[in-house]
Formats: C-alpha cells, sequence, structure tokens
C-alpha cells in the first residue's frame, strides 16, 4: 500500500509540474521559470522527491516535443527554446545537472544531420555555460559522449567544417591538459591507409600518343606536351608510396625506408620545380566569385586525376607541408622516441637542405605562396614549444594555490603533532633537544648554537701559505742542490692543491702570470710563485734554523742558545765563529740565514732591503699612475708587451703594477730598488723615487 501511495503522489506531482511548466514554456522569457520556481517552493515533499518528478517531467516534455511531429517536421526553434527552460531549471537546482546534457544528446540521436548542425550552434554557443561550476563536472562527461556521437555519424572529407567546428567545441570546453585528449605516448595512426595502383602493367600513364609528321604543332600543343611528359607512373608511384612514410615515420630510421624516402621527395621536387603554376588571380573576376574554393582532406589516387592534381597548388602544398611535419619529427627531441631512433649527420644535413628547396617551392606556389610559406614556417617553430610542454609531461597552464595558502591558520594549528612542538619549544628555550638515539642527542648538543659551531677555528681545515709551501720553498733554494725531477712542483698532486690553496688565500694567484707569458706550465708558474713566497715569508724559523759546527753535526738554533757555553769551553768551534742574531722585529720577521760568516749575512740583508715586496709594487704603482708609459722602455719592456698591458685593463694603476711585476719576471733576481731607482731618473720620474 505504502509503495502504491507514494507512485500515485510522485505521478500527480508530474503532472502538476507539467502544467505549470508548460507556462513558462509559452512565456516570453527564456531564461528565467519564475512560476516554476515560486511552485516549486511551496509544493509539498522532501527536496529529492520533487527533483525526481522534475527530472522525469522534463523528458516528457522533450519526448513529446519530438513525437508530435516527424523528423522532417520539427521545429527546431520550438525544440531549442525547450531545451533552453530545461537549463533555466537546472541552473536554479531543481533538478539534476545531467538532465539537459541527455535530453540534448536525445535530440540529437533523433535528428538529422542538418537539424544537427543547429542545434550543435545552439551548443557551442553556451560552451561559457557549461563550463560554470553548476554543469561543468556533472556534464562534462555527456558532451564529450555526445561529440564522439556525432563524430561518428559524420564523414571526415564530405563533412569537414562540422567536424571541426566539433572538435574546437571540445577545444574550448576542456583544459588543455586534459589527458583524454593528448596523444601522451606519440603514437600514430596506422589505420590511415592510401590504396593505390601499385602494379605496373595496369598503369594507363606509360602509353604516349605519337603525334603524326604531316600534323603542324602549335605552341599550345607542344606545351600540352612537355607537361604530360612529366606525368607517368613513376611521378604516381613517388607521390603515393611515400603516404606510408608519412603515415608511420619510424620507418625513416630504417636504411632501406631513408634511400626510398629520399629517393622519391628527389623526384616529386625536382617534378614540381619544372613545371611552374600560373597564378590566375588576374583573369576574369565572374569566374572567381562563381567557383567556389574547396579543400580536400584526402585526394583521390586515381591514376587519371595525376595530370590534374600535378597543376592544383592546394594538392602541392598538402605534400610539401606532409614533408615539413615529417622532417619537424625526426630531428625533434621527442620523450616517447626510442633511444636507438637517431638520425646521421649525413641526414641532419640532406633534411636541412630540402627543408629549404620546400619553402622556396611554397613561396612559388600560387595564390599568395610567400604568406603561406610564411605561416606554415611559423606554425612549425610554435610547435617546439608544445613538444616541450609534452616532454615535461603536460604540466597544467593553471596556477592553483598551495597547500599552506590553502589552510587557515586555525587548522595549522590543530594539525601540529604535539611531540614537535615540544621539540620547538626547547629548541626556542635553549633546553637539550632529544633526537632519538643517545649517540644524535650527543652529536646535537655538543654545542648550543649551531652558527657558532661552524665558524669555530677548529673546522678550519685549510693550511696556512706559509706551512704549505715551506718545504717547496727549501727545495727553490740553490744552496740545497735538489733535483727538478725530486721537487714538489713536478707533482700533479701538488700542483693541483697548490693553486687550489693560492686561489683562496694569496694575491699571487692573480698577479703572478706575467703579460708576455700567457700560457705559462704549471711547474714553472709555481716556481716564480714561490721565489716571491720566498720572501715575504722565511724558509724556516728562527728555532727551526740549524747550523753546522766543526765536529759536521747539525744542531738547532735553540739547542745552540742552551750549549753555547759548552762549544765555546771546548775550542772546536772553528775559527770563524756563527755569529746568532735574533730575529729583528724591524725586518717584518724575516730571519737572516747564517752560513757561517758575518760578511754573507750583512749581503744577505742588504739583498733583503733592496728587495721588493708586493706592497712595495702596489704603492709604486699608485705613485706611477698614468707615467707607466713612460717607464716601461726603461725597465726592457718591447712594445708588444706594453700594447698588451694596455688591451688587458684600462685601470691605469692596475697598469702601473702589471708593468712592475712583467719587469719581475724578466729580470728575476736583479728587480731591486737599486735597478728601479735607475729606471726612474732615466724615465724623468726622480720625484717618485724620493718620495718612496
Amino acid at each position: 500500500m505504502a509503495d502504491n501511495a507514494q507512485e500515485f503522489l510522485f505521478e500527480n506531482a508530474r503532472k502538476e509540474f507539467k502544467g505549470i511548466l508548460l507556462k513558462d514554456v509559452n512565456g516570453k522569457n527564456q531564461d528565467e521559470v519564475p512560476i516554476f520556481v515560486e511552485f516549486y517552493g511551496k509544493y509539498p515533499g522532501s527536496e529529492q522527491e520533487k527533483k525526481t518528478a522534475t527530472d522525469q517531467t522534463l523528458r516528457d516534455l522533450i519526448r513529446e516535443e519530438v513525437l508530435s511531429k516527424t523528423h522532417q517536421e520539427i521545429e527546431i526553434s520550438r525544440t531549442l527554446h525547450v531545451i533552453n527552460v530545461i537549463v533555466a531549471v537546472a541552473k536554479q537546482g531543481l533538478c539534476s545537472p545531467s538532465v539537459p546534457f541527455t535530453l540534448l544528446g536525445d535530440v540529437l540521436d533523433c535528428s538529422t544531420l542538418d537539424t544537427c548542425d543547429v542545434i550543435f550552434k545552439y551548443v557551442e554557443e553556451r560552451v561559457a555555460v557549461w563550463k560554470s561550476p553548476v554543469f561543468y563536472t556533472a556534464g562534462k562527461n555527456y558532451l564529450l559522449r555526445m561529440c564522439n556521437d556525432l563524430l561518428r555519424r559524420l564523414s571526415q572529407s564530405q563533412n569537414t567544417v562540422f567536424c571541426g567546428r566539433i572538435q574546437l567545441f571540445l577545444a574550448r570546453l576542456f583544459p588543455l591538459s586534459e589527458k583524454s585528449a593528448l596523444n601522451l605516448v606519440s603514437q600514430f595512426n596506422l589505420d590511415n591507409v592510401t590504396i593505390f595502383n601499385t602494379d605496373p602493367s595496369n598503369s594507363t600513364l606509360d602509353v604516349k600518343e605519337e603525334a603524326s609528321e604531316e600534323k603542324m604543332e602549335t605552341d599550345e600543343v607542344k606545351k600540352e606536351k612537355s607537361e604530360a611528359g612529366l606525368v607517368d607512373y613513376k611521378l604516381y608511384l613517388n607521390i603515393w608510396s611515400i603516404q606510408d612514410i608519412f603515415r608511420s615515420p619510424v620507418q625513416c630510421y630504417q636504411k632501406e625506408t631513408w634511400d626510398k624516402l629520399t629517393e622519391n621527395a628527389d623526384n616529386i621536387f625536382r617534378v614540381f620545380d619544372s613545371f611552374k603554376l600560373d597564378d590566375i588571380r588576374g583573369g576574369n573576376k565572374t569566374n572567381q566569385t562563381t567557383h567556389k574554393k574547396s579543400y580536400f582532406s584526402k585526394f583521390l589516387t586515381s591514376e587519371k586525376l595525376t595530370e590534374l592534381q600535378l597543376s592544383d597548388g592546394m594538392f602541392r602544398r598538402q605534400i610539401l607541408t606532409q614533408f615539413l611535419i615529417l622532417f619537424r619529427y625526426l630531428t625533434a627531441t621527442v620523450k616517447f622516441k626510442g633511444a636507438n631512433l637517431v638520425l646521421t649527420e649525413a641526414q641532419k644535413m640532406w633534411i636541412s637542405t630540402t627543408e629549404t628547396k620546400i619553402y622556396k617551392l611554397l613561396q612559388e606556389t600560387p595564390p599568395n605562396g610567400k604568406k603561406f610559406a610564411k605561416y606554415t614556417k611559423h606554425l612549425l617553430e610554435r610547435e617546439e614549444f608544445w613538444i616541450t610542454w609534452k616532454n615535461s609531461g603536460c604540466p597544467s597552464f593553471m596556477k592553483t594555490k598551495s597547500k599552506s595558502e590553502d589552510e587557515s591558520p586555525a587548522s595549522k594549528k590543530r594539525k601540529i603533532d604535539p611531540k614537535r612542538s615540544s621539540i620547538a619549544e626547547d629548541f626556542i628555550s635553549g633546553k637539550s633537544l632529544g633526537m632519538g638515539s643517545p649517540e644524535l642527542t650527543r652529536l646535537w648538543n655538543l654545542c648550543p648554537d649551531n652558527l657558532a659551531a661552524c665558524r669555530s677555528n677548529e673546522r678550519e681545515f685549510l693550511p696556512s701559505i706559509q706551512d704549505y709551501f715551506a718545504e717547496p720553498i727549501e727545495q727553490e733554494d740553490p744552496k740545497n742542490q735538489i733535483e727538478d725531477q725530486y721537487k714538489l712542483i713536478k707533482n700533479s698532486n701538488f700542483q693541483w692543491k697548490a693553486l687550489r690553496l693560492l686561489s683562496n688565500r694569496s694575491q699571487l694567484f692573480f698577479t703572478s702570470q706575467p703579460a708576455n707569458l700567457q700560457f705559462k706550465t704549471v711547474p714553472d708558474y709555481l716556481s716564480t710563485v714561490i721565489g716571491k713566497l720566498a720572501k715575504e715569508f722565511p724558509t724556516q724559523s728562527t728555532e727551526e734554523i740549524k747550523v753546522e759546527v766543526s765536529n759536521g753535526d747539525l744542531v738547532s738554533v735553540g739547542d745552540l742558545k742552551t750549549t753555547m757555553t759548552e762549544i765555546n769551553n771546548e775550542d772546536e768551534v772553528e775559527d770563524e765563529d756563527a755569529v746568532l742574531d735574533d730575529p729583528d722585529d724591524e725586518m717584518d720577521d724575516e730571519s737572516n740565514l747564517l752560513d757561517g760568516s758575518q760578511d754573507d749575512n750583512d749581503a744577505d740583508a742588504g739583498a733583503v732591503l733592496d728587495s721588493l715586496s708586493t706592497d712595495d709594487i702596489t704603492m709604486l704603482a699608485t705613485k706611477i699612475g698614468s707615467d707607466w708609459t713612460k717607464l716601461a722602455p726603461h725597465v726592457n719592456l718591447k712594445p708588444k708587451d706594453i700594447k698588451e698591458i694596455q688591451e688587458d685593463s684600462e685601470d691605469i694603476v692596475l697598469q702601473a703594477r702589471q708593468t712592475l711585476v712583467t719587469w719581475q719576471d724578466l729580470v728575476g733576481s736583479k728587480a731591486t730598488w737599486t735597478t728601479l731607482s735607475q729606471a726612474l731618473k732615466a724615465a724623468g720620474l726622480e720625484q717618485i723615487e724620493k718620495e718612496s
């Protein structure tokens, strides 16, 4: 009894809803249903029951509209008006949002293709409505199914424009990154097979008519014969056999197919180049208006049409554009292309040369050949962007908010883990943190301030310049008589470490390369640097200097100070006692080497005083400034060296410094204050010498 009562109420609601909806359908306002909205709100019953009754009522309206007349007599405007009312009901939320799409599909299934064209125009004009939140989620799959059903009914060759409108509608409806509309793995339509005559014995193109000797040949007849001579079975086979390669470009990576492609392409281009088309835009204007331009998505393959197709500019453009698309795939970087599908350099060169030839033929093909070639080239270049986008996984172009931005502060606060909260509080308060294991906890809490631990001197692992180059400086001293092959500067490992250390710790890394020796070897370069370091740092500290006493033993200065009394009492020292002096603070921490004679000591001290340090060079360069060009000839610099210094930098102080450094490298140990003083006097720069 309960089911019967519910069914009775449902039927009663349908009748009442239908009567009210007909009032809105017969009204002038198509975008609103005010009468039904008011009645729906006052009608008793649950929301779900009223929506179910409304859905069935709308289906009945469309069914009666379609069945009231035959297919040929359906009044399209009346049907579209009813559909518009149904959309208005769905906008108000009074029925299921999928109902308009279901009923649209039913109407299209019951209509002829001409009627479908008009109804689909209504659909594509309201693409903004279908993309609204009310309809998009519920109706996108219905619209996609409806469009696919229409495409299956249409002919791609006869209804090309209608098919294109459907594809454009889907492109506007769905986002660009919709995976269902993308050929993600770069598959080809292998079902697109071109059927043509492959049997030369059945061909009619090889037969050529012989002209009678008595027949006079006019210029027009000769032209027709020359054009007809180009059309033979070989050209026919070249044009249509190459369609199989366009269908599956992967074949081009096989040598046999590649040879076939190049042979056919060269023959086709040779015929196109020898048979030029005339631009007929200047002909009779009446013919231009009466003859409708047609586009064929796929040409016929009859041999009888070959000569006509050769004279058709649209046919030529299609063949040439197919070649350009094929070349774009072969040379592009496609993510899903196999690793073994790689062109050789000769193949790439052929493609580059052929592309130039194709664009030339497109420019010569009327009408508007240059404009068509320009647009085609632009589209293919634009295709590079889409290839890159596809290789990166087709990411969406819509910017979405991150999860952190979407979440409210309150929700973030609720999601904080209590354990992590306690760790954060301990970190802020400076307490010891528990890291989960005793060893990790000990390591983490070794220093309360991590930044201070990073700046600690204990983490300084780079040696000092003086310590690292102490042994090489000693080896470079001629008195030690170390052979070149045993020196550290010949060791590649030492060379690499020395260059790294100099680049971090010493300016000599940048100033020790003279202008006239741009490609000095690493050992020679390090030898120059070590020579300069020997002047800045003592090879050994005072406590480490060892002197040789008369018995041949080596005694350090520290030990020698403690045993001086014993050495003097034994009288075993040589006649000339070694004179030991403490390091002189005024000599910039440089100790005097003890060679056993005071005269040698004084000579070495004089040499140190007369030498030029890096600071001296910098100071002199600042004072010399732009006058370095006067000084350069007097310090043995050649015009070539002067020109290189001028080209290296525009800073006059840097140029002056480079002049002095180059002079030091040229003369070596002779680069002293005395020699430089003489050069300054000769250059007329005595004032600089006095100020120094």
